[in-house]
């Protein structure tokens, strides 16, 4: 069961492909604090907290392993995240949506420099 999702529309991210946000999600992921995430088809799985000798304190370090998917339909990407071992949720559907309007400004940016 998902502990998060969103979705973005794809007219207001035109060009935007799969496979770009499942690397911008995966990107962000290991920024979080995740030890090592990996993209396969549409989903981005990824597990453990970054070995740096420090206590890790990004989202996404607080699970042991999870898994981020995308769904496409014609006219959107469906983004669900499912997830063990994590305490906050409440809290966290919160930065994951604020995550998903940080990646639509982003990828709206890089389309208005081409």
């Amino acid at each position: 069961m998902p502990i998060a999702s969103t979705s973005f529309i794809k007219g207001q991210i035109p060009g935007t492909t799969q496979a770009q946000l499942l690397s911008l999600y995966q990107r962000e992921i290991l920024f979080g604090g995740a030890g090592e995430a990996h993209i396969r088809d549409n989903t981005v799985t990824f597990s453990g907290c970054a070995a740096n000798g420090s206590q890790q304190i990004g989202k996404f370090s607080n699970f042991d392993e999870g898994r981020l998917i995308i769904n496409e339909t014609d006219t959107s990407f469906l983004v669900s995240l499912e997830a063990d071992n994590f305490e906050k949720i409440f809290l966290f559907s919160f930065f994951f949506t604020k995550l998903k309007e940080d990646l639509e400004r982003e990828l709206q940016a890089n389309k208005k420099k081409r």
